[in-house]
């Protein structure tokens, strides 16, 4: 901590007689001693003020006490009056400034907070996780501290995660990185995916291991592309939005119900989209196969078939469809009957192309 003197001419006066001379011309200077911390050039809380007038005639100066019947002639004056007071007020310029900052930065926290903790207890794919491996526990620590992670999937109550391949020392690199355009590349995220309930993600949430979770918007680019974007910075590859519609027995009704799930406003939207989705998926179309196997993981009605959502999911993987094989993958390993290398050798013999992450 530095403290320094600072010295301001108020103006002059002629409602004093010099005590050495009896002069009546007097210069008044007011004395402020700032406390300076680490705003440097910024005045920071001042400790002391004095006044001073100095006879412009004999240069005689002399200390005026506040108390005084000398201070009050002074400040008698509206105009040295005024301009005392506006001095004040400007020695508090650095402890004002101060205040604001800390008052945007920790509200700015907090909401961030507030986003993420809503974010964290209703998942999306496409979710954003900044990862603080300060706080995780055992061997699992890397030499850096921040990382990135993004839902890929979401299977019933299973959140699929893929993390990035690079790390981060400090939060502001983590965030610089995302806004450049760094989750572009192709070799950003790993293959290989981490399944985490509900549960395990909001303890880890918790915990402050995901320290923020961001939802990216998905905005359009030109004419017919689109992206995710975070606060305006793309982070996710481009992707095509319209392509020439091919006939494709199931996709109508696969996007009819789509459209049915997205419109909240209508009370029996999940009757509609399951009646499309079984249309479907009866008709082998892969993506309407794996969204009425969601539905039946999620619950209709309250009540969850897992052999049913099993049973499309498997028809979708045999076709080769990598977000069924999964999803199928997610489900095997929370039963303990299911054995994935009977699931791989079926697919094999179906003659499924398929990648194993």
């Amino acid at each position: 901590m530095d403290y320094r003197e600072s010295t301001l001419c108020l103006g002059t006066t002629d409602k004093l007689q010099c005590s050495c001379c009896g002069g009546h011309i007097h210069n008044v200077n007011s004395i402020i001693t700032y406390g300076y911390y680490f705003l440097e050039y910024l005045p920071m809380f001042p400790v002391k003020r004095n006044t001073q007038v100095r006879c412009l005639q004999c240069k005689a100066v002399s200390d005026v006490s506040r108390s005084s019947t000398d201070f009050k002639l002074i400040f008698s004056s509206f105009a040295l009056a005024f301009f005392n007071k506006l001095r004040l007020l400007s020695t508090f310029t650095g402890s004002f400034l101060m205040v604001m900052f800390l008052t945007f930065y920790f509200s700015d926290e907090q909401q961030q907070h507030r986003e993420s903790k809503t974010n964290i207890t209703t998942p999306k794919v496409h979710d954003f996780y900044y990862l603080d491996y300060q706080k995780s526990a055992g061997e699992v620590r890397p030499d850096h501290k921040y990382r990135v992670a993004k839902i890929v999937d979401i299977t019933g109550d299973t959140v699929s995660l893929v993390y990035g391949n690079f790390f981060y020392p400090q939060r502001s690199t983590l965030s610089t990185g995302v806004s450049m355009g760094h989750t572009t590349r192709d070799d950003y995220f790993e293959n290989r995916r981490h399944n985490f309930s509900y549960a395990e993600i909001e303890k880890l949430f918790q915990q402050g291991f995901i320290y923020r979770v961001i939802r990216p918007e998905l905005s359009y680019i030109g004419k017919n592309m689109s992206a995710y974007m975070i606060d305006g910075n793309v982070v996710s590859k481009l992707e095509i939005v319209e392509q020439k519609w091919l006939f494709v027995p199931g996709k109508r009704e696969n996007t009819e119900a789509m459209a049915f799930l997205k419109a909240t406003y209508i009370e029996d939207r999940f009757d509609k989209a399951f009646i499309l989705l079984k249309r479907s998926a009866k008709l082998g179309y892969a993506p309407g196969q794996t969204h009425l196997a969601e539905l039946y993981l999620t619950g209709i009605e309250g009540h969850k078939d897992i052999d049913s959502a099993v049973y499309w999911l498997f028809e979708a993987a045999k076709q080769g469809y990598q977000p069924a094989i999964e999803k199928y993958r997610v489900i095997c390993q929370l039963e303990e009957q299911c054995q994935i290398e009977d699931f791989y050798q079926a697919l094999k013999e179906s003659g499924a192309s398929f990648t194993i992450y």
